[in-house]
């Protein structure tokens, strides 16, 4: 896949850019470098990448892109871009800005030609939705090598925005979960991307089940390790509820008195009786602690020295230190003890409400039974027993829904030990991965650090490691030529773009052969760079042209182009420069129109 023709059905409005084999420059010239109402930034060098992802169906919405955003501006404009096949021939994109989801392909032959003037029963699909409009390209283009991804995951690696040099291999557009750019990034490095995929859908799965399993146990007071206790108890409840009915039903209260005057004797005053006890234990301890802290020390060195005074005998100072000292110690010890019986104290009164509290409701259930014990009216004996008859179906239910998130809870914990087995033995799989390499990515490694040494004399590796989650990392550093140590110079902004354009031609030159991108679009990369590493990677990028057909496309000011130092003609020439924007009016700009 290679970029061949793009234009509009305005060429006054956006000049047709017939793109070449090798080395493509789009040049911004700066011929008011003291007019800051004319400077590079307002071209539209860098809109350039934009205008082509436009027409590789990129999903644009109504505000994310310049050209939807200004349609009062671009509205009528009509985008056509002309794409090399790897198989051979070519495609034709067209898109409007305006119905920006309504899309035509046309197949032919031919290169640079131009149909904007091609009715639409002449093209070979036309009317197609963005999302089919995806997918009939990525069938043209049949980039087998990155099967069964689509063309749109990887288009963005070789069309490197400035925002895109911060990382070798997460790109700006990335933004999400790791998911969805690193299986890609270890498809292309020649690893096996399902591998990492089904891990990071196990994290997902385990994840959620974790997060469900805890949200469940969070809405009950029962631990799971109490289930079979809690059904145990549910037998004997709904048992009992089912002799209450069958007595009830046939008006025989002898054996729910019995039953109450059993619970009344060896329940409710056991349960009052030791209620009080602990009542008591713990009125008495706050009671002494309250008066603990009132206790203070009262001790007045002055006091002292006045009795030593009046028997005429000296108070040494070694003395008056002495008993200063241990007056401090015992005032420390004292505050954390006082600091001790305080939280004591806090503890013992949030106790004594609960134990009222549960001496209250006690005392009330004897209340109710004794009533119904000591009662002679058979029917509001009847209507008692029926409200703890109620009372005890709705505890059952209680218990029942408590037993059901339990059995959940219980089936989630399953599901976590089952995920957990998944996500090891696919961690371990993944170790093996990285241990066995693959000749792939030993090819990348290799390419990418002879560039990076041809153009910057420095020693860079490309390694990709596990993670503490068991999943991968990928890594570009600078190391010590001689301790191999990592170095911080890709904390550097043009070393680490050195880096991502090292990274990005040796995946092409490895795939050259291929059904793959055959194209790469570096917006910058030369700004900060000496004149002499800039020769050095003109260098690289003409071998690589010549060597592997690669399409080389770069965005630069004429003013960092190192032209006077140039010797071996490695600067672009005249005829490689496939876009001249200046500073000189509005037909030096991308888009005709003035600033926007």
């Amino acid at each position: 896949m290679k970029l061949s023709h793009l234009y509009t059905n305005k060429p006054d409005i956006f000049s047709p850019i017939r793109f070449r084999e090798g080395l493509n420059v789009i040049l911004a010239r700066i011929q008011h470098p003291t007019d800051h109402e004319k400077i590079s930034h307002n071209l539209g060098k860098s809109l350039l990448i934009d205008v082509i992802d436009f027409c590789l169906l990129k999903e644009v919405g109504t505000n994310g892109h310049f050209l939807k955003t200004r349609e009062d501006l671009f509205g009528e404009l009509v985008f056509f871009l002309e794409l090399r096949l790897h198989g051979g021939g070519f495609v034709t994109v067209r898109r409007p800005v305006r119905e920006a989801t309504s899309i035509a392909f046309k197949r032919h032959a031919e290169p640079h030609q131009d149909f904007t003037a091609l009715p639409n029963e002449q093209w070979d699909h036309v009317d197609v939705s963005l999302s089919a409009s995806v997918k009939l390209l990525d069938s043209y283009l049949n980039l087998t090598a990155i099967k069964p991804w689509p063309y749109r995951t990887g288009v963005s690696y070789f069309m490197r925005r400035q925002a895109d040099y911060s990382d070798e291999f997460r790109l700006s557009k990335f933004k999400g979960r790791d998911i969805n750019w690193k299986p890609y990034v270890a498809k292309v490095l020649g690893f096996d991307d399902n591998l990492l995929t089904q891990k990071y859908e196990a994290d997902t799965e385990h994840g959620r089940i974790e997060t469900k399993r805890n949200e469940l146990q969070a809405e009950v007071s029962v631990k799971v390790s109490d289930y079979e206790k809690l059904r145990a108890s549910i037998a004997v409840k709904r048992d009992e509820v089912e002799r209450k009915v069958s007595s009830i039903d046939q008006f025989d209260f002898h054996q729910q008195e019995s039953a109450l005057t059993q619970e009344l004797a060896d329940q409710v005053e056991q349960e009052i009786a030791t209620t009080n006890e602990l009542l008591y234990s713990a009125r008495f301890d706050l009671a002494q602690i309250e008066r603990g802290l009132q206790d203070e020390i009262k001790f007045d060195l002055t006091d002292v020295k006045r009795v030593f005074s009046e028997a005429q005998i000296t108070f040494p100072d070694q003395l008056a230190r002495d008993y200063t000292d241990l007056v401090e110690f015992n005032r420390r010890i004292l505050t954390e003890r006082r600091t001790h019986l305080l939280s004591r104290a806090e503890k013992l009164r949030s106790e004594i409400a609960h134990l009222e509290e549960s001496n209250t409701a006690s005392s009330e259930k004897r209340r109710s039974i004794l009533q119904i014990l000591g009662g002679t009216d058979s029917l509001k004996k009847f209507k008692d027993l029926q409200r703890q008859l109620d009372n005890d179906r709705t505890n059952l239910a209680l218990m029942e829904e408590k037993a059901s998130r339990l059995k959940a809870i219980r089936d989630l914990n399953d599901d976590l030990r089952r995920t957990k087995a998944q996500c090891d033995e696919l961690t371990v799989a993944i170790e093996k991965l990285v241990s066995n390499s693959s000749l792939r990515f030993s090819e990348i490694q290799k390419t990418f650090s002879h560039i990076v040494k041809e153009v910057l004399h420095r020693s860079a590796v490309l390694y990709v490691r596990q993670n503490d989650s068991g999943n991968l990392d990928f890594h570009a550093e600078f190391t010590d030529t001689d301790t191999d140590a990592p170095t911080q110079e890709r904390r550097g902004t043009s070393f680490r773009q050195v880096l991502c354009i090292a990274f990005d031609l040796a995946v092409l030159t490895n795939y050259a052969r291929e059904p793959f991108f055959h194209f790469v679009y570096h917006d910058g990369g030369l700004e900060r760079l000496e004149s002499k590493r800039k020769l050095a990677l003109f260098q690289v990028i003409r071998h690589t042209c010549e060597e592997y057909g690669i399409q080389y496309l770069i965005s630069t000011l004429d003013e960092d182009l190192p032209i006077a130092e140039d010797t071996s003609g490695l600067c672009p020439k005249f005829e490689e420069i496939v876009l001249e924007l200046h500073d000189g009016g509005d037909d030096g700009r991308l888009f005709k129109v003035g600033r926007f």
